[in-house]
Parts: structure tokens; C-alpha cells; sequence
């Protein structure tokens, strides 16, 4: 692995907080993680990125060490790629790609929808295709109550090990730098406390349903490539409607299906998925340079 850089910096009242790997010579990836996730979801598959790219991977509001916003309107999805366009001004001066899982895949697309003259390519990692709009039985109020339950009965955790029992479920694949991502997402008091609040967390569901990905789609203007899973089976479905409906509406779409694979794709497959990204990186700019 070379040299991972941990910065801050301080906009609109807000601490900041990401990674840096590679140089600035390079082509630039901003990285955005889901939700309850952070920056540090990107470790793995940055080793694999970081000799060809410039990657930058942010802590959303809310979550690892950036604070949250304290209005829950200011995480629609149409205001918070405002804040991040001024995040990313502070950072960048030069057109991006702009990488999400899950939740950061759908701010990928509202920002891309935003700001299209800025953005080289968009990369979706499991996200911005399926939910909630083609997961019929996701109903707002099952996944607002669903979520509210969660928080109020399991974002806390006794010990290490009860933590790890219940990531374990969200992949095939454990080991040392995994563990370490998970830890990122934690505070250690009596008991480890998820770092994201409720408050939080049911904000972002509210955006989820008041301003859909699919309304971004006929906004893309620059190659995309979605990255996704194939488990749960019963998500299938879901997955084919979502992918018929980017290919209907966004000009350069390029899928690519991950065998046997849950939604954590970057932690699963980490060099994989970043092979794929850097195999469609090169053919874009072959492409453009014709």
C-alpha cells in the first residue's frame, strides 16, 4: 500500500473529514460511502487504485468524523450535493469521476445531474438502481420504521465482538482491514455507539423517497458504469428493472454483474471492482483520444 493521507479542513462550519491516496497528477476519483458507512469503506479498494489515480474519499455529514447537519432538509439529496459541490471546489479544479456505494451512489447521480460539466464519469457500486423505487415491498413507512427500529434497539453493542458478528453478515469476507473499516464507524464508550444518530439515518430515508435516483437519469451526461451485486436472488427482479431503466435513459452505460456477490462489492472483491473501474477508465480515455 503507499502513503494514505488523513486531512481535514474546515467549510461552512462544517470539519471535514477524508482520505487522500495517489497523486494529483493524476485522474481524479472522489469517493462517496453509504449510509452508516464512512470513508475508510474505501481502504481495500484503494490499494488497487491508487498508483493510477488521485482518489479522495469523504466522511458524509453525519458520519466518521465529519459532524452532521443539524436541519434534516439539508440531506435531500438536492441540497446536499450544493454542500458537496463547495466541498469539492475546495479540493479540485479539474473535472472528476465520482464514485458511490449505495447511498453515495445515489449522491453521485444528483450531484452528476447538478453538475455535468464537472464530471468525467460516474460510477455506481451496488447503489442509485434498485431502491426504493423498484423494491415494490420497500414501502416508505416499512423502511422509515424498520430503520427507527434499528437505531433505537441495535446501533449499540456491547462488545468488539458482538460488533463484528453483525458486519460479518454483510459479507463473504472478512479479515485485519475489514475490521479496522468497521471500527471507523464506532465510538467506544461503555459500549461502541454507531456514530451516525438516527436523526441522521431517517433524514437520509426521507431523502431516499422524496427525490428518487431515477429522476437524475435522463440528466447524465458522462459515461457511467454501475458495479453491482447478484444476492440476495430475490433482489433480481429490482436489479433488471433498475438496469433497463439506466439503459433507457443514460447514453453510455457499461454493467457489470458481480457473480455470487452481496451489496458490499468493494469489500468483497475490492481488486475486482477496481480492475473493472480502471479497465473502463482506460477505454474511455482510448475512446476520447480517437
Amino acid at each position: 500500500m503507499l502513503i494514505i493521507r488523513e486531512l481535514f479542513f474546515e467549510i461552512e462550519g462544517y470539519n471535514v473529514h477524508y482520505y487522500e491516496w495517489g497523486k494529483c497528477n493524476k485522474p481524479a476519483i472522489v469517493c462517496l460511502h453509504g449510509l452508516g458507512n464512512s470513508a475508510s469503506a474505501f481502504f481495500e479498494m484503494a490499494e488497487y487504485l491508487e498508483e493510477n489515480y488521485y482518489i479522495l474519499a469523504f466522511d458524509s455529514p453525519g458520519h466518521g468524523k465529519t459532524p452532521p447537519f443539524k436541519n434534516k432538509d439539508e440531506y435531500l439529496f438536492s441540497k446536499l450535493v450544493k454542500w458537496y459541490d463547495h466541498v469539492f471546489q475546495h479540493v479540485l479544479k479539474e473535472p472528476f469521476y465520482i464514485l458511490g456505494h449505495s447511498w453515495g451512489a445515489d449522491i453521485a447521480l444528483h450531484y452528476a445531474k447538478y453538475n455535468s460539466e464537472k464530471i468525467k464519469g460516474v460510477i455506481l457500486l451496488d447503489g442509485g438502481y434498485t431502491f426504493p423505487d423498484f423494491q415494490e415491498d420497500m414501502t416508505f413507512s416499512k423502511v422509515y420504521n424498520g430503520w427507527k427500529y434499528y437505531m433505537d434497539h441495535s446501533s449499540v453493542f456491547e462488545s468488539w465482538e458482538d460488533v463484528a458478528r453483525e458486519y460479518k453478515q454483510f459479507t463473504q469476507r472478512w479479515n485485519e482491514k475489514i475490521e479496522l473499516m468497521v471500527s471507523t464507524l464506532f465510538n467506544k464508550y461503555e459500549k461502541y455507539e454507531l456514530i451516525t444518530s438516527k436523526f441522521t439515518v431517517l433524514s437520509i430515508i426521507k431523502a431516499f423517497f422524496k427525490e428518487s435516483f431515477i429522476t437524475t437519469y435522463p440528466y447524465i451526461k458522462s459515461p457511467l458504469i454501475l458495479i453491482h451485486s447478484t444476492l440476495p436472488m430475490d433482489l433480481e427482479n429490482a436489479r433488471k428493472r433498475g438496469i433497463n431503466e439506466l439503459r433507457r435513459n443514460v447514453k453510455d452505460v457499461t454493467i457489470v454483474s458481480m457473480d455470487e456477490t452481496n451489496h458490499m462489492v468493494h469489500w468483497e472483491h475490492p481488486e475486482k471492482v477496481a480492475s473493472e473501474i480502471h479497465s473502463w477508465q482506460t477505454k474511455l480515455k482510448v475512446t476520447f483520444l480517437k
